[in-house]
């Protein structure tokens, strides 16, 4: 068996690994934590797909584009926004009525006007755009869509060495206990590593896009919470010393 670390996803190895006491050291970042076997993990949990979000299938490409999950009357940081977006343009029709009659402050408010045009652009961005996830015969591209946002580069992931695609609570979501759990989907590599495709998202579109993303590239789908895999070599029950752990849970103190 091979363990990935739910702390920082690296890949856990033998020697670090406790089968009988089912506890595991990280050995890049010394967490110590508990798991399951793979059987009391694995989900095989299917979903319908929600009217939110869109697939669309043509031509050997697949298409997956929703919007956000959370709705914006809701979001702190967009209410915040547009409030300020409002007292800016108030500020910017004032200074660009008083730089007519006093001429050296309009610097100032060509200032403002710009600011206030960048906040009602994030504005839209937040709005309009949707995550689209665009797989075709050689890659995976995750973008956002219509307008572009110049802070954010599409994400492409090659198919070549992608195992599956899975999804997990974020940890955030974990220790704060959210009324509304959030997950990460991501594509799991060969060697282990993760790439993410899509962040803090309900369970409800993680498990249809995880789901859908398997079927169309013929992966078999499995998500876990763990990640346990399956590996060449056999573990041996006693293949961490406990004395390792007791160093290890010391190195964290």
């Amino acid at each position: 068996m091979q363990l990935i670390c739910p702390h920082c996803g690296k890949p856990v190895s033998a020697e670090n690994i406790n089968i009988q006491r089912m506890v595991a050291v990280c050995p890049a970042c010394n967490t110590v934590f508990q798991f399951d076997p793979p059987d009391a993990k694995i989900k095989r949990r299917k979903v319908k797909q929600p009217p939110q979000i869109t697939a669309d299938e043509a031509d050997n490409h697949l298409t997956i584009a929703f919007r956000t999950n959370f709705r914006l009357d809701k979001s702190e940081s967009f209410i915040t926004s547009a409030l300020l977006s409002t007292l800016f343009t108030f500020i910017t029709v004032i200074l660009v009525g008083t730089s007519f009659a006093k001429p050296t402050s309009l610097p100032i408010a060509l200032g403002f006007a710009l600011f206030t045009l960048a906040s009602y652009y994030w504005l839209g961005l937040a709005t309009f755009n949707k995550t689209q996830i665009e797989i075709s015969d050689e890659k995976i591209e995750v973008s956002r869509k219509p307008l572009p946002n110049f802070l954010t580069q599409p994400t492409t992931i090659g198919l070549s060495g992608v195992e599956r695609i899975r999804y997990e609570e974020t940890a955030a979501s974990k220790k704060e206990g959210y009324d509304t759990p959030r997950y990460n989907v991501w594509a799991e590599m060969v060697d282990g590593n993760r790439k993410f495709i899509a962040t803090d998202v309900i369970e409800e579109y993680a498990v249809f896009i995880s789901q859908r993303m398997n079927e169309f590239l013929d992966l078999e789908s499995a998500p876990d919470g763990s990640r346990l895999l399956e590996d060449e070599r056999e573990v041996e029950a006693d293949s961490m010393p406990d004395q390792v752990i007791a160093r290890s849970k010391s190195s964290l103190s």
